[in-house]
């Protein structure tokens, strides 16, 4: 049996698919950290919701299922809990009253700043810790990784497009 690490090591990308995972556990941390940092007001899940949502300005239940590879009826489970907890705003779509939109409130918002600015810091706490030569290109490389991820949310219209809700 081929162990599948040593295999991921051998191909010639295989380093920095490893450095990938690495960075993208660190990355997992930070995230992990900073909503525990925010208390007990959302959890990591619910912390992708708020921001799938932050970054869409305006979506709909059925965008953030179809984003989150969910059914319409799990995200809107999720879009209640953060609506009890005074997150998100759910009100008719004024052109077509089937369908909620769903919009972060005043108080969503702010958690997301808090929570931004806790990970804003320990990113940049994490690239102090590495000696400036090395650090050379990390913003290209990070831009370029990042555009490679594509949008991680569906775009803003996607409410207006049949049997959502």
């Amino acid at each position: 049996m081929i162990d599948t690490d040593d295999r991921d090591r051998d191909h010639p990308d295989g380093a920095a698919v490893e450095a990938g995972l690495a960075l993208a556990r660190a990355f997992t941390g930070i995230s992990v950290r900073a909503v525990a940092a925010a208390g007990d007001a959302v959890t990591v899940p619910q912390l992708r919701v708020l921001m799938l949502v932050a970054e869409a300005g305006q979506t709909n239940v059925a965008a953030v299922g179809r984003e989150l590879d969910v059914h319409p009826s799990n995200a809107t489970r999720v879009l209640v809990r953060l609506g009890r907890a005074g997150l998100v705003d759910r009100r008719p779509d004024p052109e077509d009253r089937r369908h909620l939109l769903i919009e972060l409130t005043p108080a969503g918002r702010e958690l997301i700043c808090e929570i931004d600015a806790h990970r804003r810091a320990a990113v940049a706490d994490l690239l102090d810790r590495v000696p400036p030569e090395r650090r050379a290109g990390a913003a290209e490389l990070l831009s370029a990784l990042a555009d490679a991820a594509g949008p991680t949310t569906p775009p803003t219209s996607a409410h207006r497009t049949a049997g959502q809700g």
